[in-house]
């Protein structure tokens, strides 16, 4: 049996979990959402502890994704569940965007890569 601990308002913890309430997300686009800058090594390792009690027993892993149980909805304050659609995988590069041509090749019918 897990024991559940829902955690205080304007706690680190408290911020993720209002973070996963927009939808599921991976350890760090829950972070990106929540605006922890996760390059500071020592946040890092204090996040990632955090992610290891699942929040407090506030989540559950899905694969790669973590998601928000039916309590901490609840505790939360949403009272019915929001479907999540959209992209879930955010962008990893970080740097000036440029447009860029793309070309797009097809092989012959019956080459081999």
């Amino acid at each position: 049996m897990t024991i559940t601990v829902f955690p205080p308002k304007g706690s680190r913890s408290h911020a993720l979990l209002v973070a996963l309430q927009q939808g599921p997300a991976t350890f760090y686009q829950a972070c990106e959402r929540a605006g922890f800058d996760i390059e500071d090594s020592r946040l890092e390792e204090a996040l990632r502890h955090i992610f290891d009690h699942m929040i407090g027993g506030n989540v559950r892993l899905v694969g790669i994704t973590y998601h928000l149980t039916a309590e901490a909805r609840t505790a939360l304050g949403e009272l019915q569940p929001t479907p999540y659609c959209g992209q879930l995988a955010g962008p990893a590069y970080r740097g000036i965007p440029h447009p860029t041509t793309v070309y797009i090749t097809r092989r012959p019918e019956g080459a081999r890569a």
